[in-house]
């Protein structure tokens, strides 16, 4: 069986589903949102902390009361729930896994908004056993939120990014103290004024330090934690590893696209449009991992795209090549979005750079095209913090230009 739509949307986080709320307010609605899990709304769902909203509606609410609004919006849009897409083909063709079984889906144009997971503990190189009890903190809020229970009793927090005091705040909900939060870093890397709400929870930050060892048979009994060279006991019943978030980009890697090599991420342009035309990327698979309402207006942009190139586009249906050119960085920056330039399109005029730096910095950061500056200014850059270059003038580009570099001097 076949199906064919105008518009399949990958993800039904906020990045996919305003996306779709632009595309048919744009009059496109032969749309499709696909979504693995069993309810739309992606991560925010399981997020009850009130740091939701602010940008979209203009007043704090909920992550859960914030994906079932946006959810609202889409009105008659058809989701189907429980549909993993297994492959990407070229020219707008998609192998999905549904419970019926494996179906085949065609549109004029697919976005892919999969978001973003954390990085759990195995490639954080912990060492020990492998008892129960050791989790992230996307299942402890599934845990509490979406299922009732109380996965454990005194855990204690791996990471100190600002979903690492979302899992504390998850904790107290739940009527749990956690014993301790571990950060490597010599500071958190949430805002400084959040090691106020931990030190209120009763529960200690240690910096500086790593868990050398997770101790248990059954279940997770202590932890090993070294602190500048010295190594103590806690002992605890969880380990809940936090944040180091990356793109969801195991289709990408795996499909004909272009992509980073190191972090999967898709190659995209100023429009969000990948290396088949029939292809588009945005969200935190792109830039992990932004707020909500960020990604939220990010679909919204995005899906304007889809619809200018469709209506622009619907007498002429093969995709016509254009000429991209790449944006480099410093090694020191993680990433760019967008990571390369159409420069068939550069009368757009201004557009935002997206980028994240692998540890503290500060310095001037430039963007250059040749010898010609686009873009110069200092800034003070911390890892996991969103950095936004702005109103980079892409009509400076010259012609002939080969490369745009991003660098930190």
């Amino acid at each position: 069986m076949s199906l064919y739509y105008d518009v399949i949307i990958i993800g039904s986080g906020p990045t996919g589903v305003a996306a779709a709320h632009t595309l048919r307010r744009r009059g496109i609605k032969n749309i499709a949102i696909l979504e693995r899990e069993a309810h739309a709304g992606g991560v925010p769902r399981h997020c009850q902390h009130p740091t939701f909203g602010l940008l979209v509606f203009k007043r704090p609410m909920k992550g859960n009361q914030f994906a079932a609004k946006i959810v609202e919006s889409l009105g008659d849009t058809p989701i189907f729930t429980r549909s993993t897409v297994t492959q990407l083909h070229p020219n707008g063709k998609l192998t999905v896994s549904t419970a019926e079984g494996l179906v085949e889906m065609h549109a004029k144009r697919i976005l892919v908004a999969t978001g973003v997971r954390e990085t759990p503990r195995h490639p954080r190189l912990v060492s020990g056993l492998r008892p129960q009890g050791v989790l992230t903190a996307g299942a402890l809020q599934q845990f509490v939120y979406l299922n009732g229970k109380k996965p454990c009793r005194n855990p204690v927090i791996v990471g100190s990014e600002l979903v690492s005091f979302s899992a504390l705040w998850t904790l107290k909900n739940a009527g749990v103290k956690a014993q301790a939060m571990v950060e490597d870093g010599e500071r958190i890397l949430a805002f400084k004024p959040a090691t106020l709400f931990a030190k209120a929870m009763g529960t200690p930050v240690y910096l500086n330090s790593k868990i050398t060892e997770i101790g248990g048979l059954d279940r997770v009994e202590y932890v090993m934690v070294e602190t500048n060279g010295k190594n103590h006991k806690i002992e605890c019943d969880s380990v809940i590893f936090t944040g180091q978030f990356v793109g969801e980009n195991t289709l990408i890697r795996k499909s004909h696209l272009e992509f980073d090599a190191s972090t999967g991420k898709p190659v995209t342009d100023q429009f969000s449009r990948c290396s088949d035309g029939a292809y588009y990327a945005a969200g935190n698979m792109l830039h992990p991992a932004d707020m909500g309402d960020q990604c939220y207006q990010e679909g919204l942009l995005t899906g304007e795209n889809i619809a200018n190139d469709l209506l622009a586009n619907h007498h002429q249906p093969q995709i016509q090549p254009v000429q991209r050119i790449p944006v480099s960085r410093d090694s020191n920056i993680s990433f760019s979005v967008p990571a390369c330039i159409n420069m068939d399109a550069l009368s757009q005029g201004c557009i935002d750079f997206n980028i994240k730096v692998e540890q503290a910095l500060q310095g001037t950061i430039k963007v250059m095209a040749g010898n010609t500056v686009l873009y110069e200014k200092k800034h003070r850059c911390l890892p996991t913090r969103r950095i936004l270059l702005k109103n980079i003038d892409l009509t400076k580009i010259q012609p002939d230009a080969t490369e745009i570099r991003i660098t930190v001097v």
